[in-house]
């Protein structure tokens, strides 16, 4: 759901890259909050396909989720 709601929101990419740095200078930002963070994006984008009728979309790998991160 929060997939579908972001794809209607405008996030400034240089807002959400100077939050990523702060978070990891400070040390907040760890290897595991990046696995959870793919979870949760994946589960988000198979309810809301269900909720849609949609056909369930294929897995996002760590890889494409991470260059999709850096592409913002």
């Amino acid at each position: 759901m929060l997939a579908h709601m972001l794809n209607h929101i405008y996030i400034d990419p240089k807002w959400v890259a100077e939050e990523y740095m702060r978070r990891c200078k400070a040390k907040a930002w760890k290897t595991q909050s990046t696995d959870e963070s793919l979870k949760c994006f994946n589960l988000e984008r198979i309810l809301e396909a269900e909720a849609l009728g949609m056909p369930k979309p294929k897995e996002v790998s760590m890889e494409e989720y991470l260059s999709r991160s850096a592409e913002m």
